[in-house]
């Protein structure tokens, strides 16, 4: 079986194609080399050309291949043979939601109803994606289909928390209202004469600006350290020196930061809504939505008893073991051969 497969975040593309790759013969379309033993179907890395050529290939892909994979439905719109067509949805593009990506999700928007409406598969990545899909955009996901996990983010060694040195307390996402990172800088203000601390934020965004003036006016420059540019292979590192993850965003699709934070062992604080509650289950530490007092509580708990810490560690382990690439394609598999027949 041929199938063109059309790349998205480095941790999904890289794990769902090396096991793919097991199976069918799969080519990714793409402007950078992804390390997997997929093939890769290169396009220069030149801004108009590149989506020139993307086009162009998606149009014919249905010519030389079984299955055509899109992962977005701006792509998959492409695809004149729809037949052929797989589309994963990773996340629900809501205008109304974008800020500054209002164009982007519109379009996303449209295409994916275009799509829904042609009878295209559209996979959904969590149950809560599919539960805003049908009710934002009125698009039934065909099916709910998890991420797996990297074997980098993966051990078997419960950390411990060390009481003679300031933890270390991470946040992983890009810099928008969606994600809610002023609710962790709140929670953060809040901690700040009570404990001693280090924190990092790990991403970029609109929002970059608003988040440093907000650092300097609160006096946390000492505390807070913002890194907007780490390549994805030293993720595994930051999360290793990391003491836990907090997660803010309540209408998160998925969540891949707290499920390699867990892998890697770290208890995880995540809001009590969204995909990232849906991924964390019972293994994660919650919080009310929006509540920074509540969060800098559940921080300060976690930080202060070595024996609970132990345990969440221990769960977030056990509970990121259920997730894995060759579970998610053996999933995909399935519905590529439905479609191939």
């Amino acid at each position: 079986m041929k199938v063109l497969f059309t790349p998205h975040l480095p941790h999904y593309t890289i794990g769902l194609t090396k096991e793919l790759a097991k199976h069918v013969d799969i080519k990714i379309l793409t402007t950078q080399k992804y390390n997997t033993p997929a093939k890769h179907l290169p396009i220069p890395n030149i801004p108009k050309l590149r989506g020139l050529i993307k086009i162009t290939v998606l149009k014919t892909a249905g010519l030389f291949y079984d299955i055509v994979h899109a992962n977005t439905s701006q792509e998959a719109i492409h695809c004149l043979n729809k037949n052929k067509l797989i589309v994963t949805e990773h996340g629900y593009p809501d205008p109304q939601v974008a800020g500054p990506k209002y164009e982007y999700y519109m379009k996303e928007k449209q295409a994916l109803i275009a799509l829904h409406e042609a009878g295209v598969p559209i996979i959904a990545i969590s149950n809560f994606a599919a539960k805003m899909l049908k009710e934002k955009i009125g698009v039934k996901a065909h099916k709910v289909i998890y991420h797996g996990l990297l074997e980098q983010f993966k051990t078997n060694t419960p950390k411990k928390l060390d009481l003679t040195k300031p933890p270390v307390i991470l946040w992983v996402s890009r810099l928008i209202q969606l994600k809610e990172p002023f609710i962790f800088l709140q929670a953060l203000t809040k901690l700040a004469n009570k404990t001693e601390y280090k924190a990092i934020m790990v991403g970029d965004g609109p929002l970059k600006n608003q988040i440093l003036q907000y650092i300097k006016k609160h006096g946390l420059k000492n505390k807070i350290t913002l890194k907007t540019k780490i390549p994805f292979h030293q993720m595994p590192t930051i999360y290793s020196k990391a003491t836990i993850l907090v997660h803010t965003s309540r209408i998160e699709a998925f969540g891949f930061s707290v499920l390699e934070a867990m892998g890697i062992g770290l208890p995880v604080i995540v809001p009590k809504a969204g995909g990232a509650y849906e991924v964390a289950g019972q293994a994660a530490i919650t919080f009310t939505p929006g509540n920074p007092t509540e969060l800098a509580e559940k921080i300060t708990q976690i930080l202060t008893d070595p024996e609970q810490y132990h345990k969440q560690s221990q769960k977030s382990i056990q509970r990121a073991q259920q997730f894995t690439w060759t579970k998610t394609a053996q999933q995909y598999l399935q519905e590529y051969k439905k479609l191939h027949h």
